[in-house]
């Protein structure tokens, strides 16, 4: 797997029609690879279990342990106090759909993505884009998948790799892909308005096969 990494610096307004068009231009060779568009939004905030919390190993005289001896009534989680709120912004929402890419990956090509001979093509290939944060609305992501395995259940597979991120809103639409450029040109929308960065070009996720093909 590849990713094409390349940050823009902000353009004059007169530069934005220019260089969207530039980018769904240099996303055209994808065209023939991508065949579902889906749009995911995220929770605001999340409970999240840091990974330092695992390793804690809770007194034998905490509140917890109290509770359930003398409320046995109630359903007490002790779960819970390991965890935190944590909340949306940028950096959150693009480490979601980078696990999502990782969920989505094994659970459409399973082991495959893991050996040595299948991993460099066994991956989907992922354009994204974050929306939202120009104008204060929830941020929502527009992604455009292809390169899946013929045979599997995309919509189930596509919500269960969505599902499983903690700052997954329930909220997600999926559909097949009939004007391919039109999508791309509709999540690179953001780019007219100027907000140049709107397409996360570095986190274009290609598998390796295809960067040979395209070279």
């Amino acid at each position: 797997m590849g990713n094409c990494h390349a940050r823009h610096q902000a353009v004059l307004p007169t530069d934005k029609g220019v260089l969207h068009e530039a980018y769904v231009e240099a996303m055209g060779k994808y065209t023939q690879h991508l065949t579902h568009a889906v749009t995911v939004t995220f929770k605001t905030k999340a409970l999240i279990s840091p990974q330092d919390f695992g390793r804690c190993k809770l007194p034998k005289n905490d509140i917890w342990t109290s509770c359930k001896r003398y409320k046995s009534e109630y359903r007490w989680d002790s779960s819970l106090d390991r965890r935190e709120w944590r909340y949306l912004t940028e950096e959150v929402a693009e480490n979601t759909l980078r696990y999502f890419y990782s969920r989505l990956s094994y659970l459409a090509f399973g082991k495959d993505t893991k050996r040595t001979s299948t991993k460099s093509f066994s991956k989907p290939l992922m354009i994204t884009s974050l929306e939202g944060a120009l104008f204060g609305k929830r941020l929502h992501g527009h992604l455009a998948i292809g390169n899946l395995p013929k045979g599997i259940d995309v919509r189930n597979t596509i919500e269960r790799a969505w599902f499983g991120c903690d700052f997954a809103n329930r909220q997600i639409k999926i559909k097949s892909l009939e004007s391919t450029l039109g999508w791309l040109g509709y999540i690179t929308k953001e780019v007219n308005l100027g907000r140049v960065d709107a397409l996360n070009i570095q986190s274009i996720q290609e598998p390796q096969s295809y960067l040979n093909s395209l070279a």
